[in-house]
């Protein structure tokens, strides 16, 4: 319970900040990114589909060690893994608050809120 509580403290002095939009925004994609590690993690070690997917970017990973690229050829290589990745994140980020927001609105529509 303190760590619930410690949660709601925390974003309840984010809110009443001087932020912007863009701030409050980036620690809510930070909570959530929390949040949902545990579950998405559960759900992607019993989905048959994803393993057999990592397996493979394994494989291609260690392939790409394996090569002799040039070093600008690797550094355009890493560079476009790294915006893939933080493009990959922000995405991850967004669909999970806009679950939980179609949730709430689910939930609404059937009158299961305490509104």
């Amino acid at each position: 319970m303190q760590k619930k509580d410690q949660t709601t403290q925390e974003l309840f002095s984010i809110i009443t900040e001087t932020s912007t939009i863009q701030e409050i925004k980036d620690i809510l994609k930070l909570c959530m990114d929390s949040l949902k590690n545990n579950t998405l993690n559960l759900l992607l070690t019993q989905d048959n589909d994803y393993q057999i997917s990592l397996i493979e970017y394994r494989q291609a990973h260690k392939l790409y060690q394996n090569t002799d690229f040039t070093e600008p050829q690797r550094d355009i290589i890493e560079r476009l893994l790294a915006r893939k990745d933080e493009n990959e994140f922000e995405h991850i980020a967004n669909a999970y608050i806009a679950g939980l927001l179609d949730s709430y609105r689910i939930l609404k529509d059937f009158g299961l809120t305490l509104e």
